[in-house]
């Protein structure tokens, strides 16, 4: 019996030895599992907004308690991977790097973005997934049904989230059908949200005809041009596709709330019939086109307009904060941005050591430029803190002004001069008169030969360029744009077989015929300019990048049926097609630009 108690004693004395070994490891190591996060995150806010071009903006705001360390993870399901456009990760004081495609933790079935909070510790901060319009579904009369992440997926679990679908206009039905139950409205809440959560979310609403516009914008080209006296002129051009099933037969822009004089012109430089809404930072100028535009067509929108002029100070002119692009309630794929001051104008800010690989500062004999280059713009960048404003200020002598006007004076009157002197060497020693209808007779003999005299001396400077001739050009280009448009689009619809052989041949055979004639007349006035020293420049630049275009466009023709015929392996397709688009985007915007500034000397 002894014996007894003492083994149980002896194995209760052991028992105890371990526990006071190795529990303060235990407890040591949850400790160190519980600080490797370093915070909980308490709340969500997921937010989905449908935008007017019917992109969608998967938007969540996170409140964390604790420090947020670099690495923070979030996801959406795989899925919706091809659909990612952009993404942006910001607080309200800065911008944080995102690196994008990695994994959701040790989890698959996601598509992860990992945000790098460069030391910072915000315990409040959002990130953005802009997603491609192809997730919203067009089923005529105003009914649309949109697949989205019903909710964030994160590597932790959250306390609430709180989810939120905004449309472009109220929806008079909705309903939302997800995991975890189905609801008529636009919100819906979660608590305790589990890490790794993969839900979908299918939606199916009716709204309004009009109030969302499926579209592809891939092109933005805006002109901000100041005059001498400091006003400030804008135009942006617009290059869009409709993606809808119905015809698309308006479309409303959007400018900053401090426009006026607000007119829409098409491609072919018709003005549009425009009516303007005022809507917080922004106007909505919706324009109806001249003729509808169908699914797969492109088109040209360029909205015209004032903003408040430049402030002045001596010889400096300064726009303050001004905002590189308004709070667009669609997506645009690439945007370049250039400020023109006027001629004899030198540049101040921004310093060319200040500028990133996205901003050039292009000087000429008697002008500088400063153009900007962005991709992915969304209302989304409006929202940051940073990146979307510039401090633009020049210097400049009003004397420029009166330049040209001075010069093309001087050469006239030096002209003069000289034909003058020729005239007096040449001038025959006059007699007296014998009769005095001799003498009138004479005069007028000497009249006659001054002014050929002087009409010989006179300088030539080529065929004067009226706007008329200008209007013409550019009409006739972007009317060559269209067609040009209209031949892809149609070529792309016979291959699918969307469109009888004989009446594609018949429309295409029409379609080249125009163009002959169009092309006709573009190379004869392209010769006219060419004698003309204010835009010799220009048709040379014009030339330049019309060749690019045509050598890009050879090349993603060779790449592509390289790779659809085996010739060509996809990562070497891959490699070199978005150079050869590259190439050819950047040629088109160069074109618009200068098409643009030849119209504007129409007005």
């Amino acid at each position: 019996m002894v014996n007894s108690v003492k083994r149980v004693h002896a194995v209760f004395m052991i028992t105890v030895f371990f526990l006071l070994i190795f529990l303060p490891i235990v407890l040591s190591s949850g400790t160190v599992s519980a600080q490797s996060t370093g915070y909980t995150i308490d709340k969500v806010d997921h937010s989905i907004e449908v935008m007017y071009s019917g992109q969608v903006v998967v938007q969540d705001t996170i409140h964390v308690s604790g420090q947020v360390t670099d690495g923070f993870m979030i996801g959406l399901p795989a899925p919706y991977s091809a659909d990612v456009l952009n993404v942006v990760a910001y607080d309200s004081n800065n911008v944080y790097q995102v690196n994008l495609g990695v994994q959701l933790g040790d989890q698959n079935g996601f598509y992860g973005a990992e945000v790098n909070f460069n030391g910072n510790s915000p315990s409040v901060f959002t990130v953005a997934f802009v997603l491609s319009n192809s997730l919203i579904t067009d089923q005529t009369s105003g009914n649309y049904t949109l697949d989205f992440p019903a909710y964030p997926s994160l590597t932790q679990n959250v306390g609430s989230v709180n989810v939120t679908l905004t449309l472009p206009a109220i929806p008079t039905a909705i309903t939302i059908a997800k995991n975890d139950g189905t609801v008529s409205g636009t919100s819906y809440t979660a608590q305790n949200l589990a890490a790794y959560t993969y839900s979908v979310g299918s939606a199916a609403f009716q709204i309004s005809q009009g109030a969302i516009e499926l579209t592809t914008i891939d092109n933005l080209n805006r002109q901000i041009t100041l005059d001498p006296t400091g006003k400030v002129s804008v135009s942006d051009s617009y290059h869009m596709t409709d993606n809808a099933t119905s015809p698309m037969s308006s479309f409303a822009l959007d400018v900053p709330n401090t426009a006026t004089n607000i007119v829409i012109k098409d491609g072919f430089g018709r003005t549009l019939s425009t009516q303007t809404i005022s809507n917080g930072d922004i106007i909505q100028a919706n324009a109806t086109l001249a003729t509808s535009l169908a699914n797969g067509e492109s088109m040209f929108l360029i909205a015209y307009y004032n903003l408040p002029s430049a402030t002045i100070q001596g010889s400096q002119y300064t726009l303050n904060n001004f905002k590189l692009f308004p709070d667009f309630n669609y997506y645009v794929e690439e945007a370049t941005i250039t400020f023109n001051p006027p001629e004899g104008a030198t540049i101040l800010t921004p310093q060319l050591s200040a500028l990133d690989s996205s901003s050039t500062v292009t000087r000429s004999t008697f002008q500088d430029s400063l153009t900007i280059t962005r991709d992915s713009i969304s209302y989304v960048d409006y929202s940051t803190p940073t990146s979307t404003t510039i401090q633009f200020s020049y210097n400049y002598n009003t004397i420029w002004s009166s330049f040209r006007p001075t010069f093309w004076g001087a050469l006239l009157g030096g002209g003069l001069c000289i034909a003058a002197v020729f005239y007096n060497r040449r001038k025959p020693n006059e007699k007296a008169p014998i009769k005095a209808k001799t003498e009138k007779l004479t005069q007028k003999a000497r009249s006659s030969t001054s002014l050929q005299q002087i009409d010989e001396f006179e300088p030539v400077t080529g065929q004067a360029i009226t706007s008329e001739i200008l209007r013409e050009f550019t009409d006739a280009y972007e009317e060559k744009k269209q067609l040009n448009a209209e031949i892809k689009a149609m070529d792309a619809r016979a291959q699918k077989g969307k469109i009888p052989r004989r009446q594609y041949k018949v429309q295409r055979k029409a379609i080249e015929i125009r163009l002959e004639t169009l092309e006709r007349n573009i190379n004869k006035i392209k010769d006219k300019l060419r004698t003309s020293s204010s835009y010799s420049d220009l048709v040379k630049q014009l030339d330049s990048a019309e060749e690019d275009l045509s050598d890009a466009e050879q090349n993603i023709k060779k790449l592509e049926s390289g790779q659809s015929t085996g010739e060509i392996s996809l990562e070497t397709y891959k490699k070199n097609i978005g150079d050869a688009q590259k190439r050819r985007d950047k040629a088109e915007t160069t074109i618009n630009g200068i098409l643009l500034r030849l119209r504007e000397k129409t007005h």
